[in-house]
């Protein structure tokens, strides 16, 4: 079985086939993929200039990703969200 992308998992959200607790646990298991066309958030430093926060796992050299690093990634996601911008304004 292949994955449902991020978009495709959050519509199906959206439309009331999965519940909250079934889409968390789903990217909990990686069975939703993040994609990698996914929008980059921005953030605006004091001097004006825009930046861009990312998370990544040094030394992982093509590892594959645990629970933890999953929920973590998810978690840190969820907080970039909050404090930034979909696109440069």
């Amino acid at each position: 079985m292949g994955k449902l992308t991020l978009k495709q998992a959050e519509s199906l959200l959206t439309e009331g086939v999965l519940d909250e607790a079934t889409f968390k646990q789903m990217q909990v298991d990686g069975l939703i993929s993040e994609g990698r066309g996914t929008t980059r958030r921005y953030v605006k430093t004091k001097s004006g200039t825009w930046v861009s926060p990312m998370l990544y796992f040094a030394g992982l050299k093509g590892a594959t990703y645990s629970k933890n690093m999953i929920e973590l990634k998810a978690e840190v996601n969820k907080v970039i969200e909050k404090y930034t911008n979909g696109e440069k304004s």
